[in-house]
Order: C-alpha cells, then structure tokens, then sequence
C-alpha cells in the first residue's frame, strides 16, 4: 500500500503510517479477545487452574501490547504533543496500568497476609483496565456510525438487537444465576429464559418468566439493572453524554441523528439536551435512591443500597424489574411507594425534551442566578413552553386523574369492599400511575375485575410520552387522535388548540401510528390465543400482549406459565412496542419526493 491510497491525515502525522494502521488493528483484535477472557473469567463459577491463568495471561498480555503499540506510534509520530492530547485517553489507561504494577510490585508486602498475591492484583487492574478501554472504543465506535448519516431507524433497531444480544450472553454464565449451594456443579441459565430477561430488560418492560430477586445472583441483577439503564435512555445516548461530557463537538450528521432520536426539533440545542438528560437523570435516580432506602430497614446496608437504587433505576427508566417475588404487593401504603415511585415513573415517563423544556422554563422565570453555568449555557432570554411540552403535560394530567378514577369504580363495582376508601383509592391511584408504562403492582392484577383489566388495556396502550423511557403509542399520539375527532365533530377542517393549529401532516403520522399499534397488538393477541388454546383466558392474554407491545411489564401471573412458541411472540412483541413507534415516527418524518402533478379528487362512502 502506498502512501496515496492512505487518508491525508495518516500521512502527514506519522514516519510510518501503515504500520501504525496495522498495530491500531491488532489492538482491536486483542481488546476483543481480551475482552472475553474478561467475560469468561468472571462467567464461569467452577473453572480448572489451567484455564483460570491461561485467560489471566491473555489479558496481562493484552494491556502489555497496548502500551507497547502506544508508545511506538508516539515516537513515529511527528507532532508528539498533538499525539497526547488526541490520545488523552489510551495514554491515560496505559500509564494507570503501568503504575499500579509497579506499586503492586513494590509495595504488596506491605499488605496484610489475607490480601491477594501479586498476580492476582496486576490480573484485577489489568481487567479494570480493558472493560475502561472496551467502553471508550464502544462510544468512538458509536459516534463513527452516528455521524456517517445512516437511516436513525435502522441505528436505533441495531443498537437494541445488539444490547439484548450482549446481555443474553451475559445472563447465560453460571455467575449470573443463584447456584445451589448442595451440590459441586454450577448451570447457566436456559437460552430462552436468558433471552427473554434480557429482552424485558432492554426494552425497559418488566415482564419476567423467572423472579428477578431470587433466581438470579447480584451479579445477574446488575446485569439487568444496567440492561434497563441503557435500554430506557438508548445506546446511542450513552455514546452522546460521553461527547457532549468530554466537550468534543458533534458533527452536522450526527447532531440530526440525535436530535431525530430525542424528539428534539432545534439541532443547535442536541447538545445541551444531552447534558442535561445525564444531570436529570443522574440526580432523579440518587434522590429517588435516598428515598426509597427506608423501605427495606431488615437489609443490611450494602444491601438495602442495591435495592434502593435498583428500585429507583427501574421506577425512572419505566421499568418494572423489583426484586421482591410479589413485586411491590401489600406494600402500597409506605409513603415511598404511593408518592416517590410515582413521582419517578411520570418524570421518566414525561419526556426528555418535555423535561429539558420544563427545566429551562424553571429558571429562567424563577431562577435570580445571575452566573451562567457553562456546562448549560443557559439562555438569557425566558424560555416559554412548547406545545408539546403542555400537551405532553396537560394530556399526563388527565390519563393520571382519568386513570385513577376509572380504576376505583371500576374496581369498587362488585369489587371488594373489605378496604377502606383511603386504600382503594391509593390502589388506583399507583395503578393508574404504573399502568401507562412502568409495570409495579401493589394488588394482585389477577384479582382484577374484567372491567378493569379492559380498562388497563386502553391505558397500557396510549402509554408515555415521545422521547421518554415509556413504550406504548405515546400521549401526543393520542391527543392529537382526539383533537382531530373533536376538530371533525365541529365541521371544522383543520386542528388548533391552545392558539396554535397542527399542521395536517403530524394528524396523519398519529392515525398511522394508532393504526400499526392496533394492527400490531391484535398480531400478537391472536397468536398467543392461539398457541394457549385458552379461551377462558382470553382478557389475560390481551392483557398480557398489550404489557409486552406497550413496554408495561405489569401480569396477570400467566408469564411463566405460557408455551414456547407464545414466550417467542412476546419477545418479538416487546421489542417491537420498543422500537416500533420510535423508528414509524423516524420513517414517517422523512419527506418523499414531491409530485407536480395531483390527481381529480372523488369523495368515497364511508358509512
């Protein structure tokens, strides 16, 4: 290869282009193999001594090359110190590992004797190591496509299949799984029962075939907490807090990408946005954390910690995971479950851009900071809410109040009477709330009345808001659905609301929507009642497809008792209702060729 075929800036930057390009290769080449001897080292519970130091040596071996390659592309390089600050980040995790061995060297004698041997500590840094570099080159690698101007429906479906492929490999290890103490060998778990999990737990629903709290080992449950964290905000939002974070400009294409992903209109604003979806988010689910923390006083602290910030994760992200086999069942009379899992699940629910729109709107009308922070850059001028954000909020408001109502008398009409009107009403009321999309119950959903099982149904399918950790057609969807209704009930042609009128086009996307919704769910309904061959059940079923399509996770108790072909359609369905409204609103955005020419109209019967 001559140096004409090679992009100018290698050619310029280096003595020897081509063998940097070949020892940058080979670095990917052993991060991956490193990486899974990582994977595999900590998978696996019953592993011979030979296997163990044989992967020890492949990681060892792998951070030695990496610092060797870096250093030898330093010296050919021609401007040293451009190398080290556009390689900031290599040369940091290098000279990290470099030093802690050398003081494990040194100073491990130090230690006291119940401490690991030398071997052992440079093995833990050296894996510390590669999982660090793994996650930097998966945020480079995301930005890369992100910026190549790629369908954002198409990235959107890839990085979800990609996270759930990931994440059933990973709950398939031994480690994953609670083993039984009585008995020498260890199992991972079944494929489907991995895949299902993992699938539940990337689309943010909370459908389970096994319980979360006892089937699975922390190192399981971490897994699926951080499957749902990145599965409520998206992948490729992870690759764009690590930019925006590390204040490296996003390009022109990869700015219209994330701006199409966020529901964000302003592609100046993609930035911003992306900063303070991380701060939202960072500090909803550490306050929600505090909060929820006395709900389990029996725990010891490590873990009533992991609990509460596994509960709290979940509630923001819409979730539904809980740790407690009967999930939050006869617990809806603690303050932290009526008022902060609530409050969690509609700010999560609510939108990022709803959100952003509403924190810009807080301070600069009632904010008398006169300092900037630049990590915003705040602007000066108020900032008045869309009509987006007030119908996201205003439509919110009805389904909640709305919910809560028809599911008390729903429920009171020959219902239970045994509860005092103070806890039916709190029943409905977190019902309400979590029904739209997060999946907790505090009362046994098998119990429902059919009524109110129905009733749920049409909640669970008008679901969150667009850009929000929820599933389900989305509130706009529905909103506007209604105001066209409404519009057409009094004879007039076009949409308004709020002195504003919507243009024609967005009338249009929603019906679409609504439409492939319904299309989809009766899809899925049809063959579960199929494959069950349960006429009996048929409310369940509907009731437990329409979970799945809407990313709910609330049950009947019919989860994991269904067939394997039905446990299939509900994986299929689940991340379908995750992606599917996300990437028909992408599809749908994009403009067709315009026509010169229009066809003579002529009026059809429609009744």
């Amino acid at each position: 290869m001559t140096l004409s075929h090679l992009p100018s800036r290698i050619q310029f930057q280096t003595h020897h282009p081509r063998r940097c390009r070949l020892l940058r290769r080979y670095e990917i080449i052993a991060l991956i193999v490193a990486l899974i001897a990582t994977v595999i080292l900590h998978g696996l519970l019953k592993i011979t001594t030979i296997v163990h130091w044989e992967l020890g040596v492949i990681i060892v071996a792998a951070m030695l090359y990496f610092t060797l390659s870096l250093g030898f592309r330093y010296y050919w390089h021609l401007s040293r110190k451009e190398f080290l600050r556009n390689h900031a980040v290599y040369v940091f995790l290098s000279g990290l590992w470099i030093v802690s061995v050398v003081l494990i060297v040194i100073f491990q004698d130090l230690l006291p004797d119940s401490a690991p041997d030398r071997l052992i500590l440079i093995l833990g840094v050296s894996e510390f190591c590669i999982i660090l570099r793994s996650l930097y080159e998966s945020i480079l690698l995301i930005r890369r496509v992100s910026s190549r101007g790629w369908n954002p429906a198409l990235i959107v479906v890839s990085s979800f299949l990609v996270l759930i492929s990931v994440g059933t490999i990973l709950l398939m290890f031994p480690s994953a799984r609670v083993q039984d103490p009585t008995t020498m060998n260890t199992a991972g778990a079944p494929f489907l029962t991995a895949l299902f999990t993992s699938t539940s737990a990337s689309c943010v629903t909370g459908l389970i075939i096994v319980p979360t709290g006892t089937y699975w080992s922390r190192t399981g449950q971490t897994i699926i907490m951080i499957l749902f964290q990145i599965g409520g905000l998206g992948i490729l939002t992870f690759g764009a807090f690590f930019a925006a974070a590390f204040g490296r400009s996003m390009q022109i294409r990869e700015s219209v990408t994330f701006g199409e992903m966020l529901e964000s209109h302003q592609r100046g604003d993609v930035r911003r946005l992306l900063l303070a979806i991380l701060g939202i988010t960072i500090f909803t689910e550490l306050a929600g954390a505090v909060c929820l923390s006395g709900l389990w006083p029996e725990l010891a602290w490590e873990d009533r910690i992991f609990h509460s910030l596994f509960h709290s994760i979940s509630a923001y992200c819409n979730a539904g995971f809980s740790l407690m086999d009967d999930n939050l069942l006869g617990m809806g009379h603690h303050w932290q479950v009526w008022a902060v899992m609530p409050a969690l699940i509609i700010i999560g629910g609510l939108g990022f851009a709803v959100n952003y729109n509403f924190m810009l709107y807080g301070i600069t009308h009632f904010s008398n900071l006169t300092v900037r922070k630049p990590l915003f850059h705040h602007p000066t001028q108020k900032v008045r809410l869309t009509i987006s954000s007030r119908l996201v909020f205003f439509t919110t408001l009805f389904l909640l109040l709305g919910g809560t109502i028809g599911i008390y008398f729903l429920e009171s009409i020959h219902g239970n009477q045994d509860l005092s009107y103070w806890e039916r009403l709190n029943q409905a009321w977190f019902q309400s709330v979590t029904m739209r999309t997060a999946g907790f119950n505090t009362v046994d959903l098998g119990e429902y009345r059919p009524q109110s099982k129905l009733f749920s149904v049409l909640l669970m399918f008008i679901g969150a808001s667009p850009g929000s950790t929820g599933g389900g057609v989305k509130t706009t969807v529905f909103a506007l659905a209604i105001l066209s209704v409404w519009a057409l009930l009094k004879g007039r042609d076009r949409v308004e609301i709020m002195g504003r009128t919507i243009p024609p086009t967005l009338i249009h996307r929603s019906l679409t929507i609504i439409s492939l919704g319904i299309m989809m769910l009766m899809t899925s309904t049809l063959l579960v009642v199929l494959f069950e061959n349960r006429e009996d059940i048929f409310l369940d079923h509907l009731f437990e497809t329409t979970s799945a399509f809407a990313t709910v996770g609330v049950s009947t108790g019919i989860t994991a008792g269904l067939t394997t072909p039905s446990h299939w359609v509900i994986i299929f369905t689940m991340l379908i209702g995750r992606v599917g409204p996300l990437t028909a609103l992408i599809a749908l955005s994009n403009r067709g060729p315009s026509y010169r020419y229009r066809y003579p109209e002529e009026s059809v019967n429609l009744g």
